[in-house]
């Protein structure tokens, strides 16, 4: 064997040994893409979270608006997706910092037809240019939504996407915590993939409306309601038909003073929301329960009819089958 051959032979051995060397200490750290230093963190730390309307609605990660039937939920959330659209500065009094002036509705209650008809009549009133909608897609066909979704925010990123509603995308049981969690994850991780916010329109629990706003109105699981960073519901007010009330029932980094009054808004005839600038507390918002109130007083008339009897608290708890402490607190009324 020629000596050029054995030195060959020991560059080769020794860039081989490099490469093993190399391919171990890669191995060994690849850990290191999946984690995020907390030191390093606090070398850069940030003021306040990033919000796309400030400060309601971050700029990324997974929202919703809920209500009943008619409270004028898409209505609001297309405002939202147009106003981001259109570059507008606010909305309902908001500041908007979109980065993109893009938004998606993904629609599944509606068509186009219906859409377009509601956006002319809503032009009517802003005075705001068709042109100005460029950066407004709409998505109907909902199959393959992720792909479409995932493939549509990288070639145009958007600031927002409204998802109008849940309950038409997921069709699994409704009460299955893990099930609605793996569903919305998928959403998630688009949202985090694409520095986007995904707002998702649901619907509130029949009879929700004698209860104060909350997270828990919500129809489903607990497992909705948890993925949120932000959970609001939209009501309609007890007396005045053109007043609703956006209510924060739920918001990880917002202080408690967004939490216990709702956000006045007037439903205009034109089907636009405008901010009054009244603050309403929560427990001025639920509806009489009349029905409640009706078999109450049935009941107080029946206890006061057993007592001119001279039927005991004892005997008359036996009679309606209920305890007698109820007897008292009925009676003290």
């Amino acid at each position: 064997m020629s000596e050029y051959t054995i030195e060959a032979l020991r560059e080769d051995t020794a860039r081989l040994i490099a490469e093993l060397r190399a391919e171990e200490e890669a191995k060994k750290h690849a850990y290191r893409k999946y984690l995020v230093n907390g030191y390093e963190m606090l070398l850069n730390p940030s003021e306040s979270v990033d919000c796309l309307v400030e400060p309601l609605l971050p700029r990324a990660g997974v929202a919703a608006l809920v209500g009943s039937s008619d409270s004028g939920k898409s209505t609001l959330l297309r405002g939202l997706a147009m106003a981001v659209a259109s570059q507008a500065k606010s909305y309902l009094g908001f500041e908007i910092k979109a980065r993109y002036n893009r938004a998606i509705y993904v629609a599944t209650e509606d068509d186009e037809s219906a859409i377009s008809s509601l956006m002319h009549r809503q032009l009517e009133e802003l005075y705001v240019p068709k042109e100005a909608f460029e950066g407004l897609d709409f998505i109907f066909d909902t199959e393959n939504l992720i792909d479409n979704l995932d493939k549509n925010l990288e070639e145009r990123p958007a600031d927002l996407v409204v998802v109008d509603a849940f309950a038409d995308l997921y069709t699994g049981p409704m009460n299955e915590n893990n099930r609605v969690r793996s569903f919305l994850n998928l959403f998630s991780q688009l949202a985090h993939k694409h520095n986007t916010l995904f707002i998702f329109l649901h619907h509130t629990g029949k009879r929700t409306e004698v209860l104060l706003p909350s997270k828990h109105n919500a129809i489903g699981s607990q497992g909705f309601e948890a993925k949120m960073r932000v959970m609001m519901e939209l009501r309609p007010d007890p007396v005045r038909h053109d007043i609703r009330h956006l209510c924060v029932v739920k918001g990880n980094y917002l202080s408690e003073e967004y939490k216990h009054d709702s956000f006045e808004l007037r439903f205009t005839s034109a089907l636009n929301f405008e901010a009054t600038g009244n603050r309403i507390p929560f427990a001025m918002l639920k509806e009489r329960d009349t029905e409640k109130e009706s078999a109450e007083a049935e009941r107080l008339e029946l206890i006061k009819s057993l007592r001119e009897e001279g039927k005991s608290v004892r005997e008359i708890a036996e009679i309606l089958d209920i305890s007698k402490s109820t007897i008292h607190r009925i009676i003290s009324a």
